[in-house]
């Protein structure tokens, strides 16, 4: 029976009401003719529909229609427990929940079940959503031609929306908010079907946890916690009608944005509920007679903040549902936040807590010049597994639920921490490139302003150069040199298909200074590395990183299995030499500040970006892999703050994790198919006799080599020459008494500008030619024999080994020597 309403409210269209006494909308004043009519034209409506599915299309275009089997653990149908627990594996193999991080309500929400609500709660909904819900069977006809009359007639705007509670609870599960006839009859194929698996109660109970309440809020309790302070059995009536009046359109309806807005759409659901037999005409007066008040808890806006492990598990259980179960985003979404789902981590809940405390006690981190402190992140892995046992995606206390993450999300230059996956490994996995190949680290190229090219950190060239040294030290030139020889389609390949990475863009990323110099066109995460490395410290194996084995619905069903399917991307014994390179790095090169290496084997790499924007380190122990980026959020230089500080901070991290889970292997142990064998560092090749004449004394190595490429030929790269007692190269006037036999480097290079080359000093120019001997004493003997304009390169001493002597020389012809300066 309809009421009617005392004149407090204005109509919907903001006239008065004559008489004191008005129906509650305008809608309400239609004849019963009228009424009539709007059903009749929701009939035809329908008809037409039906008709078009017949004619137009007919089957075809039933067989493309959406989805419309309900997927049962969406709904939670038997589920009795909605939160979603995590568990790991203690010490003892032993199953346990990670209390601190359930999960619970959808996104920012928190599960209330119906019984905690009070009536006016539900009722507010129930009144202005869908006042037939507990008479249609998820379809209301009538409603749906009235909303479509509505709109047609009322100027392309309805108060009321035509879909029913349960048609709203499938869109906002799905996510399927396609505007087409095809969705809207999926739509109510679908609620036709819920409606014979779900109670009116369950209904109403899944929508209300669900519903978008605006301010980052979903479900009524989250709504009711944020805006009153206050759960949702103990709203006033006022207040349950303002949390129900936000739904048809949170941005305007908000109470804090738009108090007036939702106290009009709220004075409207109280006249619904009044006329709707729902409430009481002194509740109804006392209700539209107050204001809305407020008492907003901000704290409430963000729910629970769980750990930088447990956002990283449910990215990828949602992840997941949607590529493997053929989920929508929003699905697999509801379904981890409210699905009551069983997902087991494979954390290490001790090393876990130790890099929390460690991230989150921001005095471990440095302050710069500017006062502010830069962003981190790291993540330790397990690499003969994949698993990852503890993560931290930034700096200080976690303020929310699923944000930015610098060790998943954030996308940085790699710098070169990338050369050993994207240029070495594969060289050297093709029998490119061995650990002793020489390659002459000089410019390859001069900038239009004169600037060389590739530079080196620090800005100096050292010549003949082996790989072992390159990557120890990490020079740029050879990385160039080699990544030319492999092939930057090659290399390209490696990186995408072998090893997965998926930031590389093929048009940007495909050149020298992303693959072999680490600056990449967007960046790549500090995940993407870390699956890259486990190839490196797992033998050749690749075992991309995992944050969860399994999970279960809620119902103890396999929803969900992460079991790890290594692949071999390269050869065992590729492996291990790239290794020993790297612990080579770590005790003599880039990374030899690292204190871990007294106690363990450790491998690792640095990488530093252009204009030193971030810093990296990722390293490895015989058993544990972990990576370090450091870094502001918003680029800028780092450089106040000498060294590399992700070196530090992957040490002090290091020291704790390989404290808790114990030193089961100190060693690296060379791969089966590696052999050692000396050689000589300046050419790579089995030692001659004039290597033993080189002035710079011992110039042998050991190196690390597959079987089958260990060096064969003798080194001819030393030249044995005579050199004068007088100090020089022995010119023609020299005394035979006061000659001895040196070594010096057979090697061809010039430049349009003078570039300071270390091994410059020892470079062999040739038997010199009948000409005058240049006596510059920063020229080597040769530079007279060549073409003018060019130059060979000087070392960091004022006079070079091979400049030629002086002291023998005819008086006239020295006192003609040129350019002493």
């Amino acid at each position: 029976m309809m009421r009617m309403i005392p004149l407090t409210i204005p109509d919907n269209k903001g006239k008065q009401v004559v008489g004191g006494i008005f129906l509650h909308t305008d809608r309400t004043k239609r004849s019963a003719g009228g009424r009539f009519l709007v059903f009749f034209l929701g009939l035809c409506l329908i008809c037409l529909c039906l008709l078009t599915l017949l004619v137009a299309g007919g089957a075809i275009w039933a067989c493309s229609l959406p989805e419309t089997e309900l997927k049962e653990e969406l709904f939670s149908i038997g589920v009795s427990d909605r939160t979603t627990r995590l568990y790991y594996y203690d010490t003892e193999g032993d199953v346990q929940e990670l209390v601190s991080d359930r999960i619970s309500g959808y996104e920012n929400a928190l599960y209330c079940p119906l019984g905690e609500m009070s009536e006016d709660l539900k009722n507010a909904f129930v009144a202005i959503e869908d006042k037939r819900f507990y008479e249609h069977g998820g379809i209301d006809w009538a409603r749906t031609g009235s909303a479509v009359y509505s709109y047609l007639c009322g100027g392309g705007e309805a108060t009321f929306g035509g879909s029913t509670i349960t048609q709203q609870l499938i869109k906002n599960l799905t996510g399927d908010n396609e505007k087409s006839m095809r969705r809207k009859v999926a739509e109510l194929m679908r609620a036709a079907k819920l409606e014979k698996k779900l109670s009116k109660n369950a209904i109403l109970e899944q929508y209300l946890n669900v519903v978008n309440l605006a301010e980052n809020c979903y479900g009524v309790k989250t709504a009711a916690n944020a805006y009153f302070s206050k759960e949702p059995r103990d709203l006033t009536l006022a207040e349950a009608a303002s949390i129900a009046a936000i739904t048809n359109n949170p941005s305007k309806y908000d109470p804090i944005r738009h108090p007036e807005q939702n106290k009009k759409r709220r004075d409207l659901i109280l006249s619904e509920m009044y006329a709707q037999g729902m409430i009481e005409l002194e509740a109804f007066e006392a209700a539209t007679s107050s204001e809305v008040e407020l008492t907003v808890n901000r704290d409430a806006m963000t729910g629970r903040v769980n750990s930088w492990y447990a956002d990283l598990a449910v990215s990828d259980v949602i992840r997941d549902l949607v590529e493997k179960c053929g989920y929508t985003a929003s699905e697999a979404s509801r379904l981890v936040y409210c699905g009551g789902l069983k997902i087991y981590l494979p954390m290490h809940k001790a090393v876990q807590d130790a890099v929390s405390d460690y991230y989150r006690n921001a005095g471990n981190f440095p302050l710069h010049e500017n006062g502010e402190r830069a962003q981190s992140a790291l993540m330790l892995v397990d690499p003969a597994s994949g698993d990852i046992l503890a993560v931290a995606g930034a700096v200080g206390e976690k303020i929310s639920n699923r944000v930015q993450s610098f060790a998943t999300d954030t996308k940085r230059p790699s710098g070169s921490v990338i050369k050993p996956l994207s240029v070495y490994a594969p060289a050297l996995d093709r029998n490119l490139i061995t650990y002793a190949s020489v390659f002459d680290d000089v410019p390859q190229s001069f900038r239009a302003n004169g600037a060389p090219w590739p530079r080196n950190s620090p800005n100096i060239y050292r010549g003949l150069t082996t790989v072992n040294t390159a990557l120890v030290h990490s020079v740029n030139t050879v990385a160039v040199s080699v990544l030319n020889r492999l092939g930057k389609q090659n290399a390209y390949h490696f990186l995408t298909e072998e090893l997965g990475f998926t930031s590389l863009d093929r048009e940007k990323d495909c050149g020298e200074a992303s693959l072999a110099l680490g600056q990449q066109y967007r960046g790549v995460t500090l995940r993407e590395l870390l699956d890259g490395y486990t190839v490196l410290a797992n033998g050749g194996t690749l075992n991309q990183t995992r944050s969860y084995l399994k999970v279960l619905d809620g119902n103890g069903k396999l929803l969900l299995s992460k079991e790890q399917t290594a692949r071999r991307v390269i050869g065992e014994d590729t492996a291990s030499i790239i290794t020993m390179m790297l612990r080579g790095a770590v005790r003599e090169g880039t990374g030899k500040e690292l204190t871990l290496k007294k106690l363990v084997d450790v491998a690792g790499k640095t990488g530093t970006s252009s204009h030193n924007c971030d810093k990296w380190f990722i390293g490895y122990t015989p058993e544990l892999l972990c990576g370090v980026w450091y870094g502001y959020e918003y680029p800028r230089s780092v450089a106040d703050i000498s060294g590399n500080h992700a070196l530090k901070i992957f040490d002090e991290v290091m020291h704790d994790a390989v404290s808790i889970t114990g030193i089961g292997t100190r060693q690296f142990q060379t791969a089966e198919g590696v052999v050692s064998a000396r050689y000589c560092k300046d050419s790579g090749l089995r030692l001659s006799e004039a290597c033993q004449y080189d002035p710079r004394g011992d110039r042998s190595e050991i190196g690390y080599f597959k079987k089958g490429t260990v060096p064969a030929e003798n080194c001819h790269c030393h030249v044995m020459i005579d050199y004068c007692e007088g100090g020089g190269i022995a010119t023609p006037d020299c005394p035979a008494e006061h000659r001895h036999t040196v070594s010096l480097l057979r090697v061809s290079r010039s430049f349009p500008r003078q570039v300071k080359v270390l091994d410059a000093p020892y470079s062999y120019g040739g038997v010199r030619v009948n000409k005058e001997p240049c006596l510059s004493y920063n020229e080597p003997y040769y530079a007279n024999n060549e073409t003018s304009g060019r130059y060979y390169g000087i070392g960091l001493d004022v006079i070079p080994f091979n400049h030629a002597c002086a002291t023998h020389t005819a008086d006239d012809f020295w006192h003609r020597r040129i350019r002493i300066s």
